[in-house]
């Protein structure tokens, strides 16, 4: 038997204020931009961060990097400020930078 696929669940995140909510499927700099709202420089905050290398994954660029169950760090050289590692976090530990 096949396994079931997971249902992907809209995803809300906050950028400057606005409240954003990232339908299935949707990519997060498009849903900011519909709403006038720009992606800021983006960091970790070694807090809340637990390694769980979620943001890694969803990084099309891989300016994310870090050891497992450690916090990680963005490069800003590589960022492209998509906010994909935003919609990903499930701790609030990406941050504007």
């Amino acid at each position: 038997m096949a396994e079931a696929k997971k249902q992907q669940k809209e995803v809300v995140i906050t950028l400057n204020g606005v409240e954003l909510v990232i339908p299935p499927g949707a990519r997060v700099k498009d849903v900011a931009a519909a709403a006038g709202v720009e992606i800021p420089a983006l960091k970790v905050d070694p807090e809340k961060c637990k390694g769980c290398q979620m943001c890694t994954k969803a990084c099309e660029t891989g300016a994310i990097s870090g050891n497992k169950k450690e916090p990680h760090s963005i490069d800003q050289a590589l960022c492209i400020r998509c906010g994909e590692c935003l919609a990903k976090c499930k701790l609030g530990a990406i941050v504007p930078a």
